[in-house]
């Protein structure tokens, strides 16, 4: 326990350095948002391509990765509309609450699974991450929809955007150099390697930088419900599913862990973007965030 806890305390430690560095402001408060662009749309797909390109995927079970994360993904989906006419909040808020629950980040599940189990951790999130991003986004923009009274959502251009995903295109660019065995040349790779290797620390400090206290203090028992469902219900769930689809080792492990990250920092821009409660969506982000600090090494010492 001791060994998870100082492999993963350094992960938390650079959060923590963003969200000094943002309320300090340094270096500029105008540094953020291109940083997070930036790894976003250039160092993260570069880590994708990278490892997905020469990752061994002939022993990855994919077909029982995406039948676990679509029943994953629906089960939680279920469990909070079950709970919605008990939880006396309103559309806007119930949909943060569903955001809450369903929604994986990215940032903090390629760190941990590139501190803990290397190169085949993060080709087996870089799958997981293709299979629920696009998902996970229509569960969320449809539930805008009925619940947030917003308009009705244009689905081309939703499908659109999932499609020009750049997370979502580096994993179908990685995996084709892969599967057609397509090796580019040496100085390619290698650009993509440096530039990779700065793909989590920037990440990470951005995930920081967008923690907010304040917005946590309020609504607590809202919040603790979200945060209980997703950093407990869920990696529990997503055991019990991969089990029983007959998933073991290192996959089981590293899907486990990934669905006990905190939620996505890309749901509070969905819900300021299409009428949610942003407020809330942000509290429930930055309690998530800090709790999982705590329940991460929970489960992987379960797990491993």
């Amino acid at each position: 326990m001791l060994t998870i806890f100082l492999t993963i305390t350094p992960i938390f430690l650079i959060i923590l350095f963003g969200f000094g560095f943002k309320r300090t402001g340094f270096p500029g408060n105008d540094f953020w948002e291109p940083a997070e662009r930036l790894a976003f749309y250039v160092l993260l797909p570069a880590l994708l391509v990278h490892n997905l390109a020469v990752a061994d995927l002939s022993g990855l079970e994919v077909g029982r990765i995406v039948a676990t994360v679509l029943s994953l993904a629906t089960v939680m989906t279920a469990a909070v509309v079950v709970l919605k006419p008990l939880l006396g909040i309103d559309g806007a808020a119930f949909t943060s609450v569903l955001q809450g629950t369903i929604r994986l980040n990215a940032y903090l599940g390629f760190a941990v699974a590139e501190a803990f189990f290397g190169a085949p951790g993060l080709t087996i999130t870089a799958v997981m991450v293709a299979i629920m991003m696009p998902l996970v986004n229509i569960i969320s923009i449809g539930a805008m929809a009925i619940w947030a009274g917003t308009a009705r959502p244009e689905w081309k251009r939703i499908a659109r955007q999932i499609a020009t995903n750049p997370l979502i295109l580096a994993c179908v660019l990685g995996a084709a150099l892969n599967v057609l065995q397509l090796e580019p040349p040496g100085w390619i790779m290698g650009v993509f390697k440096i530039v990779s290797s700065a793909a989590l620390p920037i990440a990470l400090l951005c995930v920081g930088a967008g923690l907010d206290i304040e917005v946590g203090r309020t609504r607590r028992g809202v919040m603790a419900l979200t945060c209980g469902l997703k950093l407990a219900v869920m990696p529990l769930a997503a055991f019990f599913i991969a089990r029983a689809l007959g998933i073991d080792g290192l996959t089981l492990t590293v899907m486990v862990v990934f669905a006990g990250t905190a939620g996505s920092p890309a749901a509070y821009i969905l819900s300021r973007q299409l009428g949610g409660d942003a407020p809330l969506m942000a509290g429930i982000l930055t309690v998530e965030t800090a709790l999982t600090a705590l329940t991460l090494p929970v489960i992987l010492a379960l797990v491993m």
